[in-house]
């Protein structure tokens, strides 16, 4: 009786549960870099990409890094090993199982790190320097979401398929794009008219999700500390620049946190980006986080064989 019960209790255990790995995998040294059409919101390297079709999944000129971070989730800053990770580019061309759902596309890289570049890990936690994503005293003033994101992005007359580091995106007709599915939530935009620059709209973007935007222009990561639920909805406009730019570092200057020494620098997205958070009744304090971090213990710099 008692084996019986306990047969039962296993057959109970749900499928997402259970180790899932590639059926096949091809993995080779990376050739050149695709020149396909592309938009990165965030930073992303010329050629490397990862498209998921069915059950096949392609990933092209990744490194051995971005692959790692991809697979556990991790930002830049969560991941400490070699520095040649970052160089080791890599192509591959796998099959996912039946039933498995491209969610699950993370574990399958780990399966395969683990396989074919023996990688080990630990993880750890540790005290890191960051900019906090905190509500200034003035109260948030942004509006809340009223986007509507289900359904696939339509493939209108004269658009065309642009590539994307998650979700999809379309260049339209008129030179605008339309953008879904990623970390940022639903963003579409365009060149502005007169004297040029672009508008970004960030359709219904989280508070984790913009403080993911800002990193790449802060001297320190970005975490959230707002307490602010839900979508919301920004808009950027960043006109051409008249001159060279200007100095300073990211949040450094006008009450912003930032660097202690200011650089010669040029980031008009960065300065829209800031100055639409202070609009927003948003601002960035220095403080010191604790942060779950990955440690590699061992990696290799090539693949076993196939």
């Amino acid at each position: 009786m008692r084996l019986a019960l306990a047969f039962l209790a296993f057959l109970a255990v749900p499928a997402a549960a259970q180790p899932v790995a590639f059926e096949v995998a091809s993995v080779k040294p990376a050739g050149e870099p695709d020149s396909i059409g592309k938009i990165c919101l965030l930073p992303c390297s010329p050629g490397e990409r990862l498209t998921v079709e069915g059950a096949r999944v392609d990933i092209r000129y990744m490194s051995l890094e971005r692959l790692i971070l991809t697979a556990y989730g991790l930002k830049t800053y969560q991941l400490t090993g070699p520095d040649w990770m970052k160089s080791a580019r890599f192509d591959i061309a796998a099959k996912m199982p039946a039933r498995a759902g491209k969610e699950r596309l993370p574990e399958m890289l780990q399966a395969l790190l683990a396989e074919r570049f023996k990688l080990t890990i630990h993880r750890d936690s540790k005290e890191l320097p960051v900019n906090a994503l905190v509500v200034a005293k003035t109260g948030p003033k942004m509006k809340p979401s009223t986007a509507d994101t289900s359904g696939p992005i339509p493939d209108t007359p004269g658009s065309k398929e642009l590539y994307t580091p998650e979700g999809e995106a379309r260049m339209l007709e008129g030179g605008g794009f339309v953008a879904r599915g990623g970390p940022l939530g639903p963003v579409q935009g365009g060149m502005l008219p007169g004297r040029g620059g672009m508008r970004f709209e960030f359709l219904n973007i989280t508070m984790p999700g913009l403080a993911m935007l800002l990193t790449p222009h802060s001297d320190r990561p970005v975490v959230d500390q707002t307490g602010l639920k839900g979508g919301y909805y920004l808009d950027l406009q960043i006109h051409a620049p008249e001159g060279e730019g200007r100095k300073g570092g990211g949040p450094g200057e006008g009450g912003r946190a930032g660097g202690d020494a200011p650089a010669e620098r040029f980031d008009p997205f960065g300065d829209t980006l800031f100055a639409a958070i202070e609009k927003a009744g948003l601002k960035l304090e220095k403080t010191k986080s604790t942060v779950q971090v990955i440690v590699i213990d061992h990696l290799e710099k090539t693949s076993t064989a196939n």
